[in-house]
């Protein structure tokens, strides 16, 4: 009885939390012009209502916040305005760190969240502190996308009894339905950073899944029209480049000046086009090398602007992954293949060019979002040359046409249904691909169970035949509460290959998983930790040909303590041998790996201090062999004032013994048949990561921001085996040598400047320096000397100004 009681109230408490009338407050037309100066003074500020009563998310939730927050809204027939008066009863202890544009540091800030639709799932926020530095995003069932940049004013100002700030969000910022009345999902949200106080204008319940679904109602907007957006960004860049080879004495320089733009279109009151032409990512930060060892490729972060901003419609499902548009030649290999005797290669462009990429996407007023992305490389070749100095050309790249088309239809209760697809058509008889998805999340009326799919087909058209195969995956979960739990099974068949534009590093798999997890969201043991949890999972993985590959399970706990220091402990184990069915690199061929344990532990002291120290570490041990891993990194940022931080980072990591692929060769048999012998070694790989980054602000638009990094790994072979059939290792007298020792290093330079709204100027400084031994291994120390010797090393320096049109603004 006590538990139909128990489950009764819950089930009619969650009722009455959906139900509950959400507040709304109305926005105010005025023709008085507003000085955006963070200044609250003028008169048709008074006639517009006070939205109040903030509400506390953290540190916990549902009570009154310490200090009182007041918002009103305005609005023409360009946009809206924000004012918001942020009261202090200690105006000398409000943090105001300074910081690049989209960094939030060590600040108090001001934020609203805006929905137009009232889809409950997309959206877009505004945020900024008393430093005026600005912040926005985009919401979606993605999460929160901070790459999506929009031009907006705001500005704020220091007072006797707290700060202001006053915000003007232009039209052409936003998208908003065609209607005479506008009705918007809005929040109001406000740190208070030195007291961790994050309060909300409606209340958010951690415990219920979702943030725009709890938000207020803005109305009063009224016979308001979408402006023509049309907004272009032309950019010039020049570079100077030097270049050292391995050999001594060789050296080249050189310099270029290029030229694009990038366009942005309002094909409607919700659909935009934006277009890059001969694009330029000079700014991009450096890609972190690492020495790769596994079966499959590294995956890098996209850093280039056009591919991270407002993309959340093609990142769905993770079909698409960035970086193969404009990223390593389709046939890099192939001058090594073609090559002749006496030849050698003079040049081969180890990335292609793109002659343009485009996008173009919305959502309708019924909830319905479409999107499309295109993108065309360019062909590249490679220059190879006799000894008698003649030339000939090897294909790298084709032409090449990348193409994602999406429709997201948004559902009742927070659900959504997703169609994608993904195209590559490469000129002449190289390889082209398709793959179609579907995704579904459906809700239930409380929103608190949830289904969960994903489907996919994939088609690669190679030249003699075409390769099909399919991805498939559903769970089922309760995504509200204080418990949360899943339940999943999906599988990936033998010949899945989405890799032409996305990214897969195994396919043929089956996997079947569960996790429990319960969250605290109030003080506990005497209020020493303001919130936690713990949780436990387990997977049962095989081939999608059913062989078995593992079974593990993991438990884990985490909490915040009193004084804002986070701690987090898990442990994970196998539960029987594992078999890697890639590491050989054969198909059929297997290697059986010891079932392993491992503790792991990560810490981080108040983020409010000057001085915040992180560390993470974790071990492996295996059962039955003489096998250990071990990882480390700490991090330690320093704040020497609101202007200066530094950052330094440092990692090593050490695997004992680890055993992975070596080599192959084909074997004659007695009978005319081939056999294929793989070897395998047991070997040590040290690895080692360090660098520190520094930041200084000049002001709110003008940032100086340094990365150096550098990166070792050493690899030495303790032994060679052969690999038996059953996955087993077996002695041999095989002694090649196959130690190794990889070295990068990279420096970033990156001076920015926004000189006008949505203009910048970036002089940038990049240097990179590698060295890959295949016949050694030495120490971290001897390695890094040895860099600076005869290693080839690239530098750059670029001046690259971005100036941002606005038709609305300049026919206003």
């Amino acid at each position: 009885m006590k538990f139909s009681i128990a489950f009764l109230f819950s089930f009619f408490y969650s009722l009455m939390v959906f139900a509950q009338e959400k507040p709304s407050l109305e926005a105010v037309r005025t023709d008085e012009a507003i000085k955006i100066d963070g200044i609250i003074d003028e008169a048709a500020w008074q006639a517009a209502p006070i939205g109040a009563d903030f509400t506390n998310l953290q540190p916990v939730p549902g009570v009154k916040p310490a200090q009182k927050t007041e918002v009103r809204v305005l609005y023409n027939d360009r946009g809206f305005y924000v004012s918001a008066m942020l009261y202090d009863a200690s105006p000398d202890s409000i943090l105001a760190e300074l910081t690049e544009r989209d960094d939030l540091g060590n600040t108090d800030w001001f934020a609203i969240s805006l929905d137009p639709y009232n889809s409950g799932q997309n959206g877009f926020a505004f945020l900024t502190t008393p430093a005026d530095v600005q912040f926005d995003s985009q919401y979606s069932t993605q999460g929160e996308d901070s790459n999506w940049d929009a031009v907006w004013v705001s500005k704020s100002a220091r007072l006797a009894n707290g700060w202001s700030v006053e915000y003007f969000i232009p039209y052409s910022a936003i998208r908003f339905p065609k209607t005479n009345e506008q009705e918007w999902t809005i929040n109001f949200v406000r740190n208070v950073q030195r007291n961790r106080e994050k309060s909300f204008w409606t209340e958010i319940d951690p415990n219920i899944d979702g943030y725009l679904n709890q938000c207020g109602k803005l109305t009063g907007i009224r016979n308001v029209k979408a402006p023509v957006r049309i907004q272009a960004t032309p950019f010039l860049a020049a570079y100077g480049l030097k270049s050292r080879q391995a050999e001594a004495g060789q050296a080249a320089t050189g310099s270029s000046i290029t030229g694009g733009m990038d366009l942005k279109v309002g094909l409607s009151d919700a659909f935009t086009l934006d277009m890059t032409l001969i694009p330029d990512f000079g700014e991009a930060r450096s890609d972190d090398q690492v020495l790769n060892l596994g079966p499959f490729e590294q995956r890098f972060d996209e850093q280039r602007a056009f591919f991270t901003e407002g993309t959340e419609l093609f990142n769905k499902g993770g079909f698409f992954y960035s970086r193969r548009v404009g990223g390593r030649n389709h046939f890099a290999g192939a001058p090594g293949r073609e090559i002749l005797e006496g030849e050698t290669v003079v040049d081969n462009p180890q990335r292609a060019k793109l002659y343009n990429a485009t996008k173009i996407s919305g959502r309708t007023a019924g909830g319905t979002g479409i999107g499309f992305f295109n993108a065309v490389e360019q062909a590249n070749y490679a220059t190879i040359r006799n000894l008698e100095g003649e030339e000939r050309r090897v294909l790298t790249n084709p032409l090449t046409n990348y193409n994602v088309a999406v429709v997201d239809q948004n559902l009742k209760n927070n659900s959504s249904l997703t169609l994608i697809n993904t195209n590559v058509m490469r000129e002449g008889e190289a390889t082209d691909a398709n793959v179609t998805g579907l995704l579904f999340d459906i809700h239930n009326n409380a929103n608190k169970y949830a289904i969960r799919g994903k489907l996919g087909l994939s088609q690669r058209f190679l030249p003699e035949e075409t390769s099909r195969g399919h991805v498939a995956e559903l769970s089922l979960r309760k995504i509200s509460g204080n418990w949360t739990w899943s339940l999943f099974a999906g599988e990936e068949s033998d010949t899945y290959d989405p890799n032409d534009l996305g990214i897969l590093f195994s396919n043929n798999s089956r996997r079947f998983s569960g996790q429990l997890s319960y969250n605290h969201r109030e003080p506990f043991l005497n209020g020493y930790f303001l919130n936690g949890g713990t949780g436990f999972s387990s997977a049962y993985e095989s081939l999608y040909t059913n062989e078995f590959t593992e079974s593990l399970a993991e438990v884990w706990v985490y909490g915040q303590t009193k004084h804002f220091w986070n701690v987090n402990f898990w442990s994970e184990m196998s539960l029987s041998d594992q078999y890697d069915y890639f590491e050989p690199r054969v198909p059929g061929r297997v290697l059986r790996n010891p079932g392993f344990r491992n503790l792991g532990g990560w810490i981080g002291t108040d983020s409010r201090k000057a001085v915040r120290l992180s560390m993470n570490a974790n071990t492996n041990g295996y059962f039955g062999a003489d096998r250990s891993d071990l990882y480390m990194n700490i991090n330690a940022r320093w704040r020497l004032s609101d202007r200066l931080s530094l950052n330094a980072f440092t990692f090593r990591g050490r695997e004992k013994n680890e055993v992975g692929y070596v080599n192959r060769q084909q074997v004659e048999l007695p009978d005319g048949g081939q056999r294929t012998d793989v070897f395998m070694g047991q070997r040590d790989v040290t690895s080692v990561e360090a660098g520190f980054s520094g930041k200084y602000s000049f002001t709110a638009n003008m940032t100086l921001n340094l990365r150096v990094r550098h990166y070792w790994s050493g690899v030495s072979y303790n032994d060679f085996f052969l690999l038996g059939e059953e996955g087993n290792l077996k002695y041999t007298d095989y002694e090649n040598n196959h130690d190794q020792d990889f070295d990068a290093f990279n420096v970033d330079l990156i001076y920015r400047w926004r000189f006008a709204p949505g203009s910048d100027i970036f002089f940038i400084y990049k240097s990179n320096v590698t060295d890959f031994d295949l016949t050694r291994a030495e120490g971290y120390g001897k390695s890094f000397n040895d860099l600076w010797q005869d290693t080839p090393r690239n530098s750059s320096i670029s001046l690259k100004m971005v100036y941002w049109l606005d038709y609305a603004s300049l026919v206003k």
